[in-house]
């Protein structure tokens, strides 16, 4: 009965549109490669603390946040994209020793419900 019972739970979970949700959605909203300029910030603190969670003031709390795995972005103008790696990890290792400067990344920008992300693919300081 064990076994039946597993086996139905596995054949559910994958016919379940929850289980390819993530990649039957990749691409929805994609606008293909772009290049943006802007702000490394940490999420928490750029929503938190306003203008104080900005800045080359706010880099160290900004870096020790992004290594700690909270959320990271670019802050390009007045709009925020959060950041991911395009090949689906966490930008987080990469992008804390930019903390609070402008970097040039370049990757996959999607929007969906008002959110923006970039997936990126290159990434370097801005002189």
């Amino acid at each position: 009965m064990e076994k039946i019972l597993g086996g139905l739970i596995v054949a559910l979970l994958v016919a379940s549109p929850v289980a390819g949700f993530a990649h039957e959605e990749h691409g929805a909203g994609a606008s293909g490669a772009q290049t943006l300029t802007g702000e490394v910030v940490d999420v928490f603190c750029y929503l938190s603390h306003g203008e104080e969670g900005l800045g080359k003031k706010h880099g160290g709390c900004a870096k020790k946040c992004i290594n700690s795995g909270l959320p990271v972005a670019i802050k390009v103008g007045d709009q925020l994209y959060l950041a991911s790696m395009a090949d689906h990890t966490a930008a987080n290792q990469k992008l804390a020793d930019f903390a609070a400067q402008q970097v040039t990344v370049r990757g996959t920008v999607m929007e969906r419900d008002g959110q923006h992300l970039i997936a990126i693919s290159q990434v370097e300081k801005t002189q």
